[in-house]
């Protein structure tokens, strides 16, 4: 077989025995550190239930057909890829992530807890995570560079996913579904990405404050509250067919507090803002939320005006026009509302005169 060491369960008893079948440990309370700490290529079957997390070096490749309580990767560890075989409840109880430790694999695991403080380049590929709090010290020692491939992540109890000082957490083709708090709850982090994934949540889909975020190709989904709650000073891009619902309030985003930026493509689907007067920027081309719009009006032979319906979800702080024939006068605008404009001009026109306008939020 291709493993350095061989960890395996018979009856009540535990063995550690190496490629050429010498006895390693047996028994002990330390067996499976010791087993871990020997080989490169270690191979576990058995149930550990340990007081004591095993503590993961560098360059290890751990294969767990069973489950472990508990596993740390502290230290400045590298290198480190671990894989879930069999077809048991959990592989991992608690996955604890900090220290620095970097260039981590996980692959094909059930990990119910994972925390990841101080650490990065870290990617789970198919795995089932119950609960992951991605949460560094703060800006200066973060969580950098996560990377959720294909996860299921699921948490009857409360949050999906929180993220708080972090930079580059991506998630792709993520089913982050069933959790009874909010989907994704993130906070005083930059670069939060979402592609071709799934986000619902009993409460909030996702959460975002002092934070900033992009949902490609995404559908988010609330049963009660919203689909994204919009906090202080966070910035919010939607695009590429992604869809925001909340089914019991209505309300697919709440802008609650003055200071952010929000931007939606017109490819995607929301059907209810609420707060959009206190952001600090909106553009949007999506036909139900119009920033800015342009087109083209007439003013009829021997009048001195035409009102303009501006198709935009403000009154629109600018407006261009530009007459397309040589106008008869001056000409201006007035009466600026959030639903249209008056085009003026000081000498009614002996003949229709066609003005082009550009408005924007």
């Amino acid at each position: 077989h291709p493993y350095d060491v061989m960890v395996y369960q018979e009856g009540d008893h535990y063995y550690a025995k190496d490629r050429r079948g010498n006895l390693i440990c047996t028994d002990s309370p330390t067996c499976l550190q010791e087993a871990i700490n020997y080989g490169n290529n270690v191979y576990i079957k058995g149930i550990f239930n340990i007081s004591n997390p095993v503590n993961v070096v560098s360059g290890k490749v751990i294969y767990i057909d069973g489950y472990i309580s508990s596993i740390s990767i502290v230290d400045y560890a590298s290198y480190i890829e671990i894989i879930g075989r069999g077809k048991g409840d959990y592989h991992i109880g608690n996955l604890y992530i900090d220290g620095g430790a970097a260039m981590l694999t996980f692959r094909n695991l059930f990990i119910n807890n994972t925390i990841i403080r101080f650490g990065g380049l870290i990617l789970f590929d198919s795995c089932k995570l119950n609960y992951v709090n991605i949460q560094g010290y703060d800006f200066n020692k973060k969580a950098f560079w996560v990377t959720f491939l294909k996860p299921w992540i699921q948490n009857p109890n409360g949050n999906g996913v929180d993220i708080r000082y972090a930079d580059h957490i991506l998630f792709i083709s993520s089913s982050i579904s069933y959790n009874n708090g909010i989907g994704v709850n993130i906070a005083l982090s930059s670069n939060i990405k979402f592609i071709n994934s799934i986000l619902e949540a009993n409460r909030t889909g996702i959460a975002i404050t002092n934070a900033d975020a992009v949902l490609e190709e995404t559908l988010v989904y609330a049963n009660s509250n919203y689909g994204i709650y919009i906090g202080d000073l966070a910035t919010v891009i939607i695009k590429d067919h992604s869809d925001v619902r909340a089914t019991s309030t209505g309300i697919d985003i709440l802008i609650d507090f003055p200071g952010s930026i929000l931007m939606i493509d017109r490819t995607s689907t929301i059907d209810n803002i609420r707060g959009l007067d206190k952001l600090t920027y909106f553009k949007s081309d999506n036909p139900s939320y119009l920033s800015s719009n342009t087109g083209q009006a007439t003013i009829p032979a021997n009048a001195t005006s035409v009102t303009v319906n501006h198709g935009l979800i403000c009154a629109p702080s600018k407006v261009l026009i530009t007459p397309l024939a040589q106008p008869s006068g001056p000409i201006w605008v007035s009466e600026i509302t959030s639903t249209q404009f008056t085009i003026n001009i000081s000498t009614a026109p002996t003949s229709n005169l066609p003005v082009a306008w550009y408005a924007e939020c």
